[in-house]
């Protein structure tokens, strides 16, 4: 799925990670490639925090019920900053590790500087695109209740709707 996140706001990954632009940098198009049981939340940096104490363990998943013990037992908060360049809006620049969750593949134009929360010990890298023009593909369209993805036919000539569809 795909968000584009411009300076000031983030996309919560479950209550398991935080991705946000900062600085004075043009919107850019973030897509996840994360389990379908991760939910993704974006918002704005200032109510980040008090939404994960709110609703992690319901809303936010992992970590499961109950939200706030099990955010408890994470820990801290480590937070890395990396500067992405972009490649232009038809292929994505790079994309961000988080080690045990997946990665989010970078697009846009110029660049971008990229804060990322995550527990401690969790590793966060950058690589160049292992799937630089699937931005395209997986782009959805978030309406405040949930995502919705563009109906499409596959190669085998059904219908595929929806984000987590089994």
């Amino acid at each position: 799925i795909t968000f584009r996140v411009a300076a000031g706001k983030c996309v919560l990954v479950g209550g398991l990670a935080r991705i946000e632009v900062v600085g004075d940098t043009k919107p850019f198009l973030f897509t996840f490639f994360v389990s379908n049981e991760i939910k993704l939340h974006p918002t704005d940096v200032t109510k980040a925090d008090d939404f994960v104490a709110k609703h992690a363990g319901e809303m936010l998943t992992p970590p499961l019920a109950p939200g706030p013990e099990r955010m408890e037992q994470i820990g801290e908060f480590e937070s890395h900053t990396v500067d992405v360049q972009g490649a232009g809006w038809k292929e994505a620049g790079a994309d961000i590790t988080l080690r045990g969750l997946g990665w989010v593949a970078v697009t846009g134009a110029g660049k971008a500087q990229v804060k990322i929360s995550v527990p401690k010990g969790v590793g966060v890298s950058v690589r160049p695109p292992l799937m630089p023009f699937d931005v395209w593909e997986a782009t959805a369209k978030y309406t405040g209740g949930r995502s919705v993805r563009k109906s499409s036919k596959s190669k085998s000539g059904k219908r595929r709707r929806g984000v987590g569809r089994r």
